[in-house]
């Protein structure tokens, strides 16, 4: 924290050099957020006690830009409070979120080099996970290139090694070791249309990297009557235990505006899963479950992040349809969405249906630089869900939350 604090003080020192030069821009932001969890994530067994917290992520960012350079870094610091003593010298809470530096090469083109967020579409496959107090960010090289007026393709490359080492490239830490990824986006009137190819590559053993590809589309079409929006990917290779991958996701929604304060959606995924007694195959077998590697997960099958958010991979899957409904009005914005919640693989002498989630979240602008933002999940959970999870759905299985997100622009120059 000590290094974090002379960096800042450098920086603020050299505010007229910046500004006399390009365009600097210093911003924060300050998001405090209550959480009461009583089956959040799990069902509740019988005599736990319901989870109580505050987290808190600050942020302090500069943003630097003089063409054809391009500079932005991000300080983060991430805590429970309470979880650092009083009388406290050090602790490891603080860290780079983002470092990233962006040359020009000609008039369309770019590469990005650094730490820094990857952020597509609807976020389902690559996602910042904002969300998570701590985020996500990715070490990897991005070309960047725009093809005419409405069309851009962006292609990414990490290597990533846990220390520097003099013999081996053996890698430790639960990420990818290697990813490469190309994503293609166009834009014709009303139709929005993606590609993605995506190759991930994880440490199987001393010896071996195996790898998996990720490949589909995604698209949305506005037309007079609904927004439409479709995906579909296809995973194939093998998994980080080395089986061989086969699976699929299917997704697609319609959102009718009512008018500029309310609109209706009705959608669906389909993440393919193993039946239950293939779940803990042994290598030589074929894993039918879909992984959405690196999306923001808890965006999607529910708040209560029952799937996908650290749990229910390579599992049964899932099947899940919604219905949304949202308003706004004034400086006030609601929306409630239902889940139904069912599993894509079998499960022997239970149904597939795993329960029903109820997410309400609403949101108030103070102004632009500030909005505090709550809400409240309620799961109701089947048998078939015990069989997964555990705990009991006669349990209350709820969640409510409170958080305040300060983002204010400290300094803008010249």
């Amino acid at each position: 924290m000590r290094r974090t604090a002379t960096f800042c003080l450098i920086t603020l020192m050299l505010f007229p050099g910046f500004a006399a030069r390009a365009q600097f821009q210093l911003s924060g932001e300050f998001r405090p957020r209550t959480e009461y969890r009583h089956g959040f994530a799990s069902l509740m067994s019988p005599g736990e006690d319901a989870a109580f917290f505050i987290s808190q992520r600050s942020r302090l960012n500069f943003s630097w830009q003089n063409a054809p350079l391009s500079f932005y870094f991000s300080l983060q610091d991430v805590r429970v409070w309470g979880e650092v003593p009083q009388l406290n010298r050090s602790d490891v809470n603080s860290s780079v979120h983002e470092a990233w530096g962006e040359l020009a090469l000609g008039e369309v083109s770019s590469i990005r080099l650094g730490r820094q967020q990857l952020v597509y579409d609807n976020s389902r496959i690559l996602g910042n996970v904002d969300w998570a107090q701590q985020a996500r960010s990715h070490d990897i090289a991005l070309f960047k290139t725009t093809m005419g007026e409405n069309s851009r393709l962006h292609a990414g490359l990490a290597f990533n090694q846990d220390r520097e080492r003099l013999t081996s490239t053996f890698y430790i830490l639960p990420n990818y070791k290697t990813i490469q990824f190309v994503w293609f986006n166009t834009q014709r009137e009303n139709l929005n249309l993606s590609l993605l190819f995506l190759n991930n590559g994880v440490q199987f053993s001393t010896q071996r990297t195996v790898f998996s590809q990720t490949t589909g589309a995604f698209a949305t079409l506005n037309t007079e009557a609904a927004n439409l929006a479709g995906s579909f990917y296809l995973q194939t290779g093998r998994d980080a235990s080395n089986r061989k991958l086969n699976a699929w996701y299917l997704a697609a929604s319609a959102t009718r505006p009512f008018n500029q304060n309310l609109s209706a959606a009705l959608g669906f995924e389909i993440l393919s899963g193993n039946h239950l007694e293939d779940v803990f195959s042994p290598a030589g077998t074929t894993n039918r479950a879909f992984t959405p590697l690196y999306g923001t997960n808890h965006a999607f099958n529910g708040h209560m992040d029952y799937f996908y958010v650290g749990s229910h991979l390579n599992s049964v899957g899932l099947i899940n349809p919604y219905l949304q409904a949202s308003c706004t009005r004034d400086r006030w914005s609601y929306t409630g969405v239902l889940h139904l919640f069912f599993s894509h693989g079998q499960i022997p002498d239970h149904s597939s249906y795993l329960g029903t989630e109820i997410d309400l979240f609403a949101g108030f602008t103070i102004n632009p630089q500030a909005t505090v933002r709550f809400g409240y999940s309620h799961m109701f959970a089947s048998q078939t869900m015990e069989v997964l999870k555990d705990g009991s759905r006669g349990e209350t299985n709820n969640w409510a939350w409170i958080m305040l997100v300060l983002r204010p622009i400290l300094f803008t120059g010249p």
